[in-house]
């Protein structure tokens, strides 16, 4: 199931890699380091776990076209981990000290979820010198790679295909017919990781790459 996913997002940006080949601008490379985190909720009681983030690698195939004066479309084919720590806190109640409510510390967990992601964005640029700040935004679909959990109770159930918004910018140096960038993003989903209730868990990420680009056309 899991390499199904991964070949229809392979399948997708090549897809629309060959819309965009027919109007190639650049195309490049990127990577570097996302810290992730997650929300957790249990309904219908409104309680709330604390988590702490998650680091990990990441690095993204990329190929931009219909440049115009400042306004481009860019695709992003990119590898995420995901997840969270996590402590799940438990209550006593002291009979023998006037009910005296004792919240026991549990031990920490870890949960990690690595994504193939596709993300067509709009992509602006501000300026015309060598030295020019951008902006990213856009829809984003992630398809669930690898799921792991030191919990003693593990996820049995999670959504394979995630959809979310990605927003992003950067900041490029242009050499000719080459450019050196430094990008941040964020990134939001639409969807919770858990299929169904009561737990409802969410992603949210933050990264920030280096990378390399390859002018194609003006």
């Amino acid at each position: 199931m899991k390499r199904k996913l991964a070949s229809i997002a392979l399948i997708m940006w090549t897809g629309l890699l060959a819309l965009y080949g027919q109007f190639p601008s650049s195309f490049g490379v990127k990577g570097g380091i996302s810290i992730a985190d997650q929300s957790y909720q249990i309904s219908p009681i409104d309680y709330k776990l604390e988590t702490e983030a998650v680091f990990g690698p990441t690095v993204s195939l990329f190929v931009e076209a219909f440049r115009g004066n400042h306004f481009s479309i860019q695709m992003d084919l990119s590898y995420f981990l995901k997840g969270s720590k996590t402590s799940i806190q438990s209550v006593t109640v002291d009979h023998t000290q006037d009910d005296q409510i004792i919240v026991n510390e549990g031990e920490m967990s870890t949960s990690r979820f690595s994504y193939l992601s596709v993300a067509p964005m709009a992509r602006y640029r501000l300026g015309k010198g060598s030295t020019q700040p951008y902006f990213l935004l856009g829809p984003r679909v992630d398809f669930l790679l690898t799921y792991e959990s030191d919990s003693e109770y593990p996820l049995e159930d999670q959504n394979s295909v995630i959809p979310g918004l990605t927003l992003g910018a950067g900041l490029e140096y242009s050499l000719s017919k080459m450019g050196l960038f430094a990008e941040f993003q964020f990134q939001g989903d639409i969807i919770p990781v858990t299929g169904q209730d009561p737990l409802l868990i969410n992603n949210h990420l933050l990264s920030l790459t280096l990378g390399i680009r390859w002018l194609v056309s003006d």
